[in-house]
């Protein structure tokens, strides 16, 4: 970057309090080999936070289109708003997860701190920690949005999340589109089942999301892969 070891000093012991150019940005994020989720989080800290954090957002309102959408999905569906509360499901949604029809219901808190959720996730702390990362993205997002500052004060008094929290203080992810979740769940007759996350973003709800649960694919034995290529 041209300066000088002084500068660097400066830089990390926060004396240097004024925005970035891009162009330093993208330079630092080249110098620290930084992927696109990290990139993204370099640019809101220096800014600091999104176009979110300013505007005052009313209350997402679920339409009439949306719901018809959502009632439509054959598989597991929920809305939820960008804290993660529980806007809307369907009847697959409520049938498979009824904590997901509780009044406030909000899935950051259920995943995080609940028994329930512990017992189903095969694979609760590597669920976990995606949870952990989708909530420092949006800290940084939106650094002054009480709410969500909340939820994290709130997760983080579990000693597991809190762990979860200091040991990759530099992951962030922006979403859970195509994570797959090992579960064993009562409608299923508590069989380990595997679930893939697909995330869609209503354009007319900003901040909002639409996730649908479908079922994994089974997979083929590699012989069999292998007899078919032939």
């Amino acid at each position: 970057m041209h300066r000088s070891e002084r500068w660097y000093r400066d830089l990390e012991g926060g004396i240097i309090t004024r925005t970035f150019t891009r162009h330093e940005l993208d330079t630092i994020g080249t110098l620290l080999g930084l992927d696109r989720v990290q990139r993204r989080a370099l640019f809101l800290v220096s800014n600091g936070g999104g176009p979110s954090s300013l505007e005052v957002q009313e209350p997402p309102r679920i339409s009439d289109e949306l719901r018809f959408l959502l009632d439509q999905q054959p598989f597991p569906a929920y809305v939820t708003d960008a804290n993660w509360n529980v806007l809307a499901v369907n009847t697959s949604m409520a049938a498979l997860f009824p904590w997901s029809t509780v009044p406030e219901a909000n899935l950051m808190r259920w995943l995080l701190l609940s028994d329930e959720a512990r017992d189903q996730h095969l694979n609760w702390e590597a669920d976990a920690e995606v949870c952990v990362r989708m909530l420092r993205d949006a800290a940084v997002d939106r650094p002054h949005d009480p709410d969500l500052q909340q939820l994290i004060s709130v997760t983080r008094k579990n000693p597991a999340v809190r762990d979860l929290w200091t040991r990759g203080t530099a992951d962030f992810t922006d979403h859970y589109d195509g994570h797959v979740l090992r579960m064993t769940l009562p409608l299923f007759d508590c069989q380990v089942t595997e679930l893939v996350t697909h995330v869609l973003q209503p354009a007319g709800l900003p901040g909002c999301r639409m996730t649908i649960l479908t079922q994994r694919a089974p997979r083929e034995p590699a012989g069999e892969q292998q007899v078919q290529a032939d």
